[in-house]
């Protein structure tokens, strides 16, 4: 599902993107060696990776995974502008909008499963197929929508750069941002809500509302944050295309795709985490790596003497009295080595 966005507040206020907290300086290296931390290391000592390669879609396509079956897994898919088509693996491939449409896929209902929806650029409107249709938007606004009042339903939601403001339908009206910003909500405290954010290319600074102005990347990169972690909360992400390494914040770097691959990062194992996805436009492939967790092989079975055939007994040492066990008599052949047998008939412990 969608990260699960944070309480803004119901009130049609405009604040300045000003009141924000001292910068935090940790801005990832620009390097491509992988690094873990000793949280992440311990993690994956009860998981393991696997790695998949998917064909579905084409050069020209755009990415629009969601939960559409309801079962918190993503499902792969893509929306094709030039035919207006959405082709979604193991589902339906559905005729919903035209070229020039941006895709805005969200759980709008609360019913748990992600409604197939558009936002028109060039009249504002948004068309959420089953719901309806309204005007939400202008030209030049970046769609952004996600649960910010906490009700598990996503609000329509615009950024507009030229204003650094965003408009969420039914909610707010908030300043937060400037010209050149990527908005980047999710829930980064973990609370149930989505909390305003934008990443600065510029300054490789990330802004969130009510939170904190941290330093986590640099002009060029991808934010994609998400709980990857499994601790309810989105992490600071993001994906350098330059490289393929994708930086999480207390979780380590992880090289996973190219230059040209779009971060798809969600939950398509169905565990607690998110995975590291990519989509490819030039060969149409998705490129998923997950962690699932391993079962440990059963406990080898308890060694048993084959002196005592009706109950497991193990052999010495230690040395073993009719005392130190709860049997009695039991059948016992030689050669008896603990010596319950004690008048040699055969039967020991004789009660």
């Amino acid at each position: 599902m969608r990260y699960k966005p944070a309480a803004i507040g119901l009130a049609a206020v405009a604040i300045a993107a000003v009141a924000l907290t001292a910068p935090a300086q940790a801005k990832p290296p620009a390097t491509t060696s992988a690094t873990t931390t000793a949280g992440a290391t311990a993690a994956a000592a009860a998981t393991k990776v696997v790695t998949a390669a998917i064909q579905w879609g084409q050069n020209g396509d755009i990415p629009v995974a969601r939960s559409y079956v309801g079962d918190s897994r993503y499902e792969l898919a893509v929306f094709r502008p030039s035919n207006g088509t959405w082709y979604i693996r193991g589902g339906s491939t559905i005729k919903f909008g035209q070229a020039g449409d941006i895709p805005v896929p969200a759980d709008y209902t609360g019913d748990g499963r992600a409604e197939l929806a558009l936002f028109r650029p060039s009249n504002g409107y948004w068309y959420v197929r089953g719901v309806g249709q309204f005007v939400w938007g202008q030209a030049g606004d970046i769609p952004a929508p996600s649960n910010y009042v906490g009700d598990s339903r996503a609000e329509a939601a615009v950024f507009r750069p030229s204003l650094g403001r965003w408009f969420i339908r039914n909610a707010a009206t908030i300043n937060w941002g400037a010209a050149g910003d990527i908005p980047a909500p999710a829930d980064y405290v973990g609370d149930g809500h989505a909390d305003l954010a934008v990443f600065r290319p510029s300054l490789g600074r990330w802004f969130i509302r009510n939170a904190a102005q941290i330093s986590w990347g640099q002009n060029g990169d991808i934010p994609a944050p998400a709980n990857f972690v499994g601790n309810a909360k989105a992490d600071l992400t993001v994906f350098r295309p330059s490289t393929g390494v994708w930086f999480i914040r207390g979780a380590g770097n992880i090289t996973w795709g190219q230059n040209g691959d779009r971060p798809q990062p969600a939950n398509y194992a169905g565990t607690t985490a998110t995975d590291q996805a990519v989509f490819r436009p030039s060969n149409g492939y998705w490129y998923l790596r997950y962690q699932v967790e391993t079962t440990p092989p059963p406990p080898p079975p308890p060694e048993c003497d084959p002196s005592y055939p009706d109950f497991c007994i193990p052999p010495p040492p230690p040395d073993l009295n009719c005392s130190d066990i709860p049997y009695q008599n039991f059948t016992v052949l030689p050669p008896d080595p603990h010596g319950l047998d004690g008048n040699h008939d055969g039967v020991g412990c004789e009660g």
